[in-house]
């Protein structure tokens, strides 16, 4: 999801209009809205109806009798990677939903893919059901955070061979942009910074894996009375890269984002915390405190490289350090948080 669609999900004074969105996506393409409907409708049937929030670079809908199926129209420049998917649901199996493609329409890429029974984790928190720390969404989160460790795990075990020059590459690329950075933040941040460039080494010996590179909690399907996972959508940006590039994404699930505060832990954060390494462990085995020490950089890592830099989306202007404007303040309180912030930062770096 992208970012205004989350802070208008998040705080209701927030201007995020759903037919703004979906404007803003048309007039990068050539064709309509309506055009697309009428091609969901001459596939599976019913009607259509368009998904609440919207991507920054695609037009999302249910479609069919009973809104079974979901389409998805995407730029030229961002076709999905139906091999990348195909991969996602070798190592991850059912909760990665099977992607159809039907080619183009005018110059949007036309996907489908069954819709998955649940509703969104986001969903679920807005809801505001229980108390944020009641029993109930103890469990909830438990349940969810011990399948997100499965969830990592099989990545983990499932290394992917690349190009004896891919490390390489990854070094070259990731000791630019963090150097970038340590050119352009703000002091608080240099140390951990440097910190990540220190342990560069470390950090690439770690496997290669399929990386979700865009997990939210809009993006987890889960059961509305259990909270289990059900579905991992949004595979748009997955790619090859070493393990624990993503796994910031964590913190999103046991911390809350009181805005415009920023981050806060939730009461069982140790507990979650606790709950996702215990289970992690169990399902790879035989893995050191170092290697996880390791993963735990790499995700430091991660993090300074998917919110320290304006989106790199294919076809767009080239991507830079963030700076104080709207969007980059929303990336600088994931920052602060999970680098900084004693209570929820991912590692202390000191």
């Amino acid at each position: 999801m992208h970012y205004q669609g989350f802070l208008a999900a998040m705080s209701p004074g927030y201007p995020y209009r759903r037919d703004t969105a979906i404007s803003d996506f048309f007039s990068r393409t050539l064709t309509c809205s309506s055009a697309c409907d009428e091609m969901a409708i001459s596939i599976v049937g019913g009607t259509v109806q368009p998904v609440a929030v919207q991507g920054n670079c695609s037009y999302s809908i249910y479609a069919g009798p009973d809104l079974e199926y979901v389409f998805q129209f995407r730029l030229a420049s961002l076709p999905l990677e139906t091999e990348t998917i195909q991969l996602a649901r070798t190592i991850h199996g059912s909760v990665v939903p099977a992607v159809s493609s039907y080619g183009q329409l005018a110059n949007v890429h036309v996907y489908s893919m069954p819709r998955v029974h649940g509703l969104s984790y986001l969903d679920l928190i807005l809801a505001d059901i229980y108390p944020r720390n009641s029993k109930e969404q103890f469990a909830w989160r438990k349940t969810l955070v011990t399948d997100i460790a499965c969830f990592f795990a099989a990545s983990f075990k499932a290394p992917q061979e690349v190009p004896s020059d891919f490390r390489g590459k990854l070094r070259q690329q990731y000791t630019q942009d963090l150097e970038s950075l340590l050119q352009s933040f703000p002091p608080r941040f240099h140390n951990i910074i440097q910190k990540c460039l220190d342990s560069m080494e470390a950090v690439l010996d770690l496997p290669v894996v399929l990386l979700h590179r865009d997990i939210s909690t809009a993006n987890l399907i889960v059961d509305a009375d259990t909270c289990e996972l059900k579905g991992v959508l949004d595979w748009g940006e997955a790619g090859l890269g070493t393990f624990g590039q993503n796994l910031h994404f964590l913190q999103n699930l046991i911390c809350v984002l009181d805005l415009p505060h920023g981050w806060r832990p939730y009461e069982d954060y140790p507990i979650l915390q606790e709950t996702f390494w215990n289970k992690f462990q169990d399902e790879v085995e035989n893995i050191s405190p170092e290697i996880i020490k390791t993963m735990k950089l790499a995700s430091v890592m991660g993090l300074l490289l998917y919110r320290g830099f304006t989106r790199r989306l294919a076809g767009m202007a080239s991507s830079t350090p963030i700076s104080d404007d709207k969007e980059g303040s929303y990336n600088f309180l994931y920052l602060d948080a999970f680098l900084l912030q004693q209570s929820t930062r991912i590692m202390n770096l000191d």
